[in-house]
């Protein structure tokens, strides 16, 4: 699976986590903490599940490829 792209806006580095694969969108929504989330607003669209990209990649890096590299290894 790959990576998300991060999104940018007013100099934040995002992600939306309803915009994941639903595997990766089940993973780290039980994963992140509620409060590392949080909402923005972006021409007047409210996206209320958006976290810094640095926590995703770091997810991404650690944790979701490492489990997937067990699985992959068991197989």
């Amino acid at each position: 699976m790959l990576k998300a792209s991060p999104n940018f806006h007013q100099g934040i580095n995002f992600i939306q986590i309803s915009s994941l694969p639903y595997d990766q969108r089940e993973l780290f929504n039980s994963w992140v903490p509620q409060s590392a989330k949080m909402k923005l607003e972006i021409n007047n669209i409210s996206l209320p599940d958006c976290v810094e990209y640095q926590d995703y990649a770091y997810w991404f890096d650690f944790q979701y490829q490492n489990q997937n590299s067990i699985l992959d290894a068991s197989l």
